[in-house]
């Protein structure tokens, strides 16, 4: 169980929501503010946000051999400024949800310290970093921490550098590819890593809709984060896997779903047994039984309704001895039988 702004997430709990706009707002605040809000009409729990300082993240002249340069300008124009961070926080705070970030260098968790996050998301590329997860662990915040691109073996080397550092966390599963097919999820593993590292495990689902999150939350993921946009038309390389307003909505209703349907126990509630009145069957003559007389198998069959002695009794009423005249076709009564 991990918990940060009064909420809890793991077992027991419904699945958390994250709504990531990550950079889908580009550089425009007042349509950053826009997904806050339409995140927090349809119910998300928080809204994730990216933390960079190209500089601090990036080796420049490394990143232009690599032809990835366009790369480095970009999140120098989406880079959020420590003013805009403090406005996006805020907005969330008014619309009452929680502000996350991701950090992609010590730096940014400088920034994030200073903004007062109560936790922190780590992206999947920062799995085998362990410098800057050090970093984060060392402010004692709750770490939320993708794992996709990597097998178990190195998620089993961060759960223990985190563990070494009393770090309070939690798994996401994760496949890096933009989109996900379904087919290329394993889902299982929700559950496989919840045992082996004894902590939540969410879902970081790159796939289009929602259909995957959902099978993920019912075969037991602690929280879901989805790319999130308020229209897929507006420019960026993720809106082709994020989810629009609706279609959050729709994924907090399957939360909810899957939270109030976890239960594994067996119950009969009330309007069950009210169609259980009907619906059984009870032990009923088949034939003409005379009053005294020993009751065989041949005089009995079962019928509905469930009114009369049970049907899974029915080997209980053999051998026994009518009271009265019992007609053909009649529910029989314990009153029936002596």
């Amino acid at each position: 169980m991990i918990e940060f702004d009064s909420e809890r997430i793991g077992a027991g709990e419904r699945p958390y929501i994250v709504a990531e706009a990550g950079v889908n707002f580009r550089d425009d605040i007042d349509l950053g503010k826009a997904f806050v809000e339409e995140a927090a009409a349809a119910g998300a729990d928080a809204v994730k946000f990216q933390t960079h300082v190209p500089s601090a993240e990036m080796v420049e002249s490394e990143m232009r051999e690599l032809d990835m340069g366009g790369l480095y300008e970009r999140m120098g124009v989406y880079a959020l400024s420590m003013d805009e961070h403090e406005e996006l926080r805020s907005h969330c705070e008014d619309h009452g949800v929680t502000f996350l970030s991701t950090p992609f260098s010590p730096a940014a968790v400088e920034r994030l310290e200073t903004l007062g996050v109560g936790a922190y998301k780590v992206g999947s590329g920062e799995l085998t970093n362990h410098h800057l997860l050090r970093t984060i662990a060392e402010t004692g915040k709750p770490m939320i921490v993708s794992t996709g691109m990597h097998d178990m073996e190195t998620v089993r080397e961060t759960a223990a550098l985190l563990d070494e550092h009393d770090a309070e966390f939690m798994f996401l599963y994760c496949v890096s590819e933009y989109p996900t097919e379904p087919s290329d999820f394993n889902l299982g593993l929700i559950q496989r890593m919840q045992e082996e590292f004894g902590v939540p495990v969410g879902f970081s689902d790159h796939s289009t809709g929602v259909e995957a999150a959902a099978v993920a939350m019912a075969r037991g993921a602690d929280l879901v984060e989805k790319h999130f946009t308020i229209d897929r038309r507006l420019p960026g390389g993720d809106q082709e896997v994020s989810i629009e307003p609706e279609e959050l909505e729709t994924l907090v209703e399957y939360a909810e779903l899957c939270h109030v349907t976890k239960s594994d126990e067996k119950q009969v509630r009330d309007d069950e047994a009210a169609i259980a009145e009907w619906a059984r069957h009870s032990v009923v003559t088949a034939a003409d039984v005379a009053e005294s007389e020993t009751i065989t198998a041949e005089h009995l069959t079962t019928k509905r309704p469930g009114t009369g002695i049970p049907a899974n009794e029915f080997d209980d009423v053999v051998g026994r001895t009518a009271a009265r005249d019992i007609a053909a076709d009649e529910v029989v009564e314990e009153s029936d039988l002596s």
